[in-house]
C-alpha cells in the first residue's frame, strides 16, 4: 500500500527516473518488488521501469537516444554496449559513478571498451547451465552420451496415446543463443579476434547434427519449442532438465520444483565440455540524460548495483555477484546453487563485446531456423549463416 499510495504522488512532485530492462521471471518480480521499495523510501525521486525484450529494447532505445529522448538508464548484456557506444547513445558511467565507487567491484563487474567504462554490472554469467528436477533425474549427467541415455529413459508416453507426455530435456534450441554451448563443445565459434565470422565449420555442422539426432533420432526433446514452451514443460513436471539462465532459476522453486544445478555435459569425442558465454549485466546511462538529474541517478545506480542488493540477489536469484566484498562473503559463496553455477562459469566463454556480434546473431537466425526446420541441410545452412553474416557486417561496417 506504501509504494502504491507514493505512486499517487509521482508524477507532481519527484524526480523520474527511467529504467529500461530485460529482466524475466522471477528476476522481474524481485527487480520491481525492490524498486518499488525503494520509491517508498525516496521523497524527492522515483524510479520508473518498464520491461522490454532485449532485442525490441535494444533497437527502440538507439532509435528514442539518437532523437535525443529514451530512458534515462538501460538494463542488459555486455554485449549490447559496443553498439550503444558506436551509435553514441549512451555515456560512459564514470559521467555519474564516482571513481570510488566503481573501484569496489571486480574486473568483470565492469564493461570497459575503447578505454571508457559504459557499464555496471549488478551480476556477472547471464549463462546458460544444466537444470534438473530431482524428483524426475536425482543425478546430473557429465557427458552427452550419458545424457542421452539417461533422459531416454525418462521420456515417455505416460497416458498411452501416442503421445509424449514426459521428455528428458527440453530448451529454446531454435535461438542461436541457446545453441552456442555445443557450438564451442566441438571446438567452434561465432566469431575470430578480428571480429570474422566463423560460422561455416565442421564444429558448427557437428553441432547442429547432435542437436537434430536429440529431437529426431533419440526424441528425447520436443519436435519443436520455444523459450515460453520450455519453460512450461519444465514448470509442470513435464520435463526432467532444462537448459536455462539464472534469470529463470528462482521460478522454478517459486512452483515448487527442487531443482539442482549443473554443466552442461561434456561431447566426449572433442573432451570439451559445453560452453556457455558469459557476460556482466548491468546498467549504461543514456547519452540525454538531463545534468539535472545526474545526482538521482547516481543514488538510483548505486542502489541497484550496491553490496546489499547484490547480496540479495545472489541469495534470492543466485546470480554471481561482482562487488569484491559480497564475492567475499563466506557464508553467501557456501550456497550449493550458487557454487554450481560457478562451475559452469569456470568452462564457460567470454561474450565477445565487438560489435560485429548483432550481425552474427541477426544473420545465423533465420538460415539456423530453417535447418531446425528441415528446409536446408546442417551443410547448407552452416554455408547460409557465413555468407548472410557476411553480408551484414560489410552492409553495416563497410
Amino acid at each position: 500500500m506504501l509504494a502504491s499510495m507514493a505512486g499517487c504522488r509521482q508524477e507532481s512532485d519527484r524526480v523520474r527516473i527511467t529504467v529500461w530492462h530485460q529482466k524475466t521471471g522471477a528476476e522481474r518480480d524481485f527487480f520491481n518488488r525492490v524498486v518499488d521499495e525503494y520509491n517508498a523510501s525516496n521523497a524527492d525521486h522515483y524510479v520508473d521501469p518498464l520491461y522490454k525484450e532485449n532485442e525490441e529494447g535494444r533497437n527502440l532505445f538507439i532509435i528514442a537516444s539518437v532523437g535525443g529522448q529514451g530512458p534515462d538508464l538501460i538494463f542488459g548484456p555486455a554485449d549490447n554496449v559496443s553498439i550503444f557506444a558506436l551509435t553514441e547513445s549512451i555515456q560512459p558511467v564514470t559521467n555519474v559513478l564516482e571513481p570510488g565507487y566503481l573501484e569496489t567491484f571486480s574486473e568483470r563487474g565492469t564493461v570497459t571498451w575503447r578505454d571508457e567504462t559504459w557499464l555496471v554490472a549488478d551480476q556477472i554469467g547471464n549463462h546458460l547451465t544444466f537444470v534438473y528436477n530431482k524428483a524426475l533425474l536425482p543425478e546430473p549427467p557429465t557427458t552427452v552420451s550419458e545424457m542421452i541415455s539417461v533422459l531416454d529413459s525418462i521420456t515417455a508416453d505416460l497416458d498411452g496415446d501416442g503421445r509424449t507426455d514426459q521428455y528428458g530435456l527440453t530448451w529454446n534450441y531454435s535461438e542461436p543463443f541457446f545453441f552456442v554451448p555445443f557450438l564451442t563443445a566441438y571446438g567452434g565459434g561465432l566469431m575470430d579476434e578480428d571480429g570474422k565470422p566463423t560460422l561455416n565449420t565442421e564444429a558448427t555442422i557437428s553441432a547442429i547434427r547432435l542437436i537434430l539426432e536429440m529431437r529426431d533420432t533419440y526424441k528425447v526433446i520436443p519436435a519443436s519449442t520455444d523459450y515460453d514452451t520450455a519453460e512450461t514443460l519444465f514448470k509442470e513436471g513435464r520435463s526432467a532438465a532444462i537448459i536455462n539462465g539464472p534469470w529463470a532459476w528462482a521460478g522454478y522453486s517459486q512452483v515448487g520444483i527442487d531443482y539442482g544445478l549443473a554443466r552442461i555435459p561434456m561431447i566426449e569425442e572433442t573432451g570439451r565440455w559445453a560452453a556457455p558465454y558469459i557476460s556482466a549485466k548491468g546498467y549504461s546511462v543514456n547519452v540525454n540524460l538531463d545534468q539535472s538529474k545526474v545526482p538521482y541517478a547516481r543514488r538510483v545506480l548505486e542502489y541497484l548495483t550496491g553490496p546489499d542488493m547484490q547480496r540479495r540477489m545472489a541469495n534470492e536469484l543466485a546470480t554471481i555477484p561482482v562487488i569484491e566484498s559480497v564475492i567475499a562473503d563466506s557464508v553467501l559463496m557456501s550456497s550449493e546453487l550458487l557454487q554450481a553455477s560457478l562451475r559452469q562459469v569456470e568452462v564457460g566463454i567470454p561474450m565477445p563485446t565487438a560489435p560485429q556480434l548483432r550481425q552474427i546473431w541477426d544473420g545465423m537466425r533465420g538460415p539456423y531456423q530453417l535447418i531446425m526446420n528441415g528446409a536446408v541441410s546442417p551443410e547448407e545452412g552452416a554455408q547460409m549463416m557465413q555468407e548472410e553474416v557476411e553480408k551484414r557486417i560489410a552492409d553495416t561496417f563497410l
